[in-house]
């Protein structure tokens, strides 16, 4: 988990979140980290185009995002 967190701060680089909040909510996150801290990384919110700081015990998963390929219509 570590090693894609400094992927995406090295290079500005988005990465899927799927978190679980205090309220027990799963939610599906595209981030860039900014920074990672002791318990938390701070990291830009793609889809809300904010901040936010999430801890590591409610990172469930972190992955690279999956390019998606178009289908040709010929």
């Amino acid at each position: 988990m570590n090693h894609l967190f400094k992927y995406s701060i090295e290079g500005s680089n988005t990465i899927n979140l799927i978190y679980i909040n205090n309220k027990g909510e799963l939610t599906y996150r595209s981030v860039i980290v900014r920074k990672i801290n002791v318990d938390s990384i701070l990291a830009y919110d793609l889809k809300k185009q904010q901040l936010r700081t999430f801890t590591f015990d409610g990172v469930l998963s972190v992955a690279k995002p999956t390019r998606q390929r178009g289908v040709s219509n010929a």
